[in-house]
Order: C-alpha cells, then structure tokens, then sequence
C-alpha cells in the first residue's frame, strides 16, 4: 500500500522492507528537486537585484552618492553569481552519481517503481539543471552589461570633471595675465611716483627758484611762449603724449618679457641620497617649501632660483623637486625659465634645461646608482 501525505509517503505491506532502495533512491531525487525549486527562487531574486542596480545605475547623473553604490552592488552580484556556479556544478556532479535502481521483478515493486516514475526523475532534473545553467549564463551577461554602463557613468563624470578643471585652468590662466598686467601697472606707477616725489623734494630744497627766471630763459619765454598763443598748451599736450608713449611702451615690454616663460617637467622616480640633495640646495636661493606627511610617505616640494643667470644665458630658472623624504625617491622635476630675460642667443632651450639640472644632480652625487 502507498500513501502520499503533504509532507511524505508511507509504504506498508509484508515485504514492505524489500522496496527501500526504490525509496531511497525517491527521496534522492525529490530532494534534490526542491533544492532546484528553491535555486530557481535565489535566481529569479539574484535577477532582481540586478534590475534594481540598472535602474540605480540610471541615477547617477542626479545622486553623487549612486556611484559607489552601484560599485559595491555589482561586487556583492558578482559573488554571489560565481557561488551560484560553484553550487549548480556541485549539484551536476552529483546528479551524475545518483543511480536509478532497476525495476523489481515482482508486481507490487514493479507497481510501486511505475507509481513514483523513478525513472524519468532524472530527466527531469538534467534538463531543469541545465535551465539553471542558461539562466546563469544570461546573468553573467547581464551583469557585464552592467559593468560597462557602470564604466561609461564614471567616464561621464570624469569628463564632466576634465571639463569643469579645464574652465578653472582657463579662468586662473586669464587671472593671472591680468595679474601680471596689474603688477607691471603698478611697478611703473612706483616709478612715476618715486620721480614726482623726487622733484618735490627739489622744489622744497630749491625755494622759489625757477629756470624761468634767468636772463636767457626770459628772452625764450617771451618770445616763444608769452606772445604766442596755445604754443605752451600745445607744448604740454606734446610732452603728456611724449610721456604716455614712453610709458605704454615700457609697459608692453614687461609684459612681452613676462609671457616668455618655458615649463620643463620630468618624471623620475629614481632613488636618491636626500642628504645631498639638502647639501645641493643649500647653495641656492631657496624661496618655498611644502610638505605633506602620511602613514607611508613624507612629499616635499622644494623650489629654489638659481644664484647665478650668468650661467644660465643671462635668465635665472626656478626649479621645483618633489620627492618622498623617508622613502628616498625623487619624483619629479619642474623648471620653470624665462627665455625673453635671458640673452637672444644664449638662451636655453627645454632640453638643454633638463640636460643641465640633470647633470647637476648627477654631479652632487644625488642619484643612489646601486638602485
């Protein structure tokens, strides 16, 4: 007799006993049939996840903090992805080691093998398996996809950013021009200055004394300038012109001389004896330091000018090292040489700039050679 109840089966009879392969071999496959049901559910919930995680992944133009997000929820599907392939393959291997007893030779075991369809059990489950393994497959592929919309969101933002520090750079490189035009303003209004201070010093020392009271000078004045008329107005206007000229010009000269500036940065990351390097720039005119300490490393930016323009065809650059004082590496070099202050046809070129402070370097010993 068979009984089927909500929870399990009862089989009882005289030779009851004797059917308890077909039984366990029942219970085997229908075990296993649950666990596919309930694969199918982590699945289709897995399936979810990643719907919701393409549509987080349509935000991230209007939340900044949806990036992240999306980057930590694609790691946790990935895991979870690959831990589904890991249990599926357990779960072929052991399909493939699951036997199908044969059919007992008696009525009631050939009744009861018919009555459970032990047989087509495990077809059954081999063909769902393999449903699970195209739906993993589909995953994958949908997770990848997710992937590269992810990367084209950050590539976005990071143009969007390249874009927003280029503006900056534009707007700071026009400040400092009209910087610049300010400064040479105001050196040339020091000047003017200095000279009407000057002469009124004079005036005070002088008293009333004038060049215009001298015999000679009073013959010229009357006859150029007292009986004629607007000849001195028109000499004042010449004279206002004259200076204004004088002065426009010079001041376009500064400012030609201060845009002639050639930046040379070199990449090293070598390492190096910072002893000596602090020896070498002793030597110069230093003028800014900054540091920045963390955990690992101690970033110094050392600028200093060179004492001496005649070696430099007449111009002095301005050279900035970075390096990682604990850890002894120089990681960069910036020098920053003016050419239209520097003598026409001695002037130094980029390469001849980097070729020099390299040679420099090199010369004081700075370079760790057994690196």
């Amino acid at each position: 007799t068979l009984v089927f109840g909500a929870h399990g089966l009862l089989v009882c009879g005289p030779n009851s006993r004797l059917h308890e392969p077909l039984l366990c071999a029942y219970l085997q496959f229908t075990t296993l049939d649950i666990f596919l049901q309930n694969f199918f559910a982590r699945m289709w919930i897995l399936s979810d996840d990643l719907t919701k995680t393409n549509t987080l992944i349509d935000s991230t133009e209007i939340d900044p903090r949806a990036l992240p997000k999306v980057r930590s929820r694609i790691c946790t599907l990935a895991r979870e992805i690959i831990q589904l392939e890991e249990i599926l393959d357990y779960i072929l291997e052991a399909l493939e080691l699951m036997e199908i007893p044969p059919e007992p030779p008696e009525q009631a075991g050939r009744s009861l093998y018919n009555r459970l369809e032990i047989s087509g059990m495990r077809n059954q489950l081999a063909r769902r398996t393999n449903d699970i393994k195209k739906n993993i497959t589909g995953l994958q592929r949908y997770l990848e996809v997710l992937r590269e919309r992810t990367n084209v969101a950050s590539d976005n933002k990071g143009m969007l950013l390249t874009e927003a520090l280029e503006q900056n750079t534009k707007r700071m490189c026009a400040l400092q021009v009209t910087n610049s035009d300010v400064v040479h303003a105001l050196q040339i209004l020091l000047v003017i200055f200095s000279g009407m201070i000057a002469f009124d010093s004079l005036d005070r020392i002088t008293g009333d004394w004038s060049v215009m009271g001298e015999s000679w000078m009073i013959d010229i004045a009357n006859n150029l300038i007292k009986e004629n008329m607007f000849v001195w107005f028109i000499i004042s206007m010449l004279m206002w012109l004259l200076t204004t000229l004088v002065v426009q010009k010079y001041f376009q000269v500064l400012n030609w001389k201060s845009r002639g500036v050639t930046s040379v940065k070199v990449r090293i990351n070598k390492r190096i004896f910072t002893g000596k390097l602090h020896d070498l720039v002793k030597s110069k005119s230093k003028a800014f330091e900054e540091r920045h300490y963390d955990e690992r490393n101690d970033i110094v930016k050392l600028t200093y000018e060179e004492p001496d323009k005649k070696g430099w065809g007449g111009s002095k650059p301005s050279v900035t090292l970075e390096y990682d004082s604990k850890n002894q590496f120089l990681l960069q070099l910036l020098i920053t040489y003016n050419r239209r202050l520097a003598t026409k046809n001695l002037a130094f070129k980029a390469d001849e700039l980097k070729e020099k402070i390299m040679r420099e370097l090199e010369g004081a010993g700075v370079f760790n050679k057994n690196d």
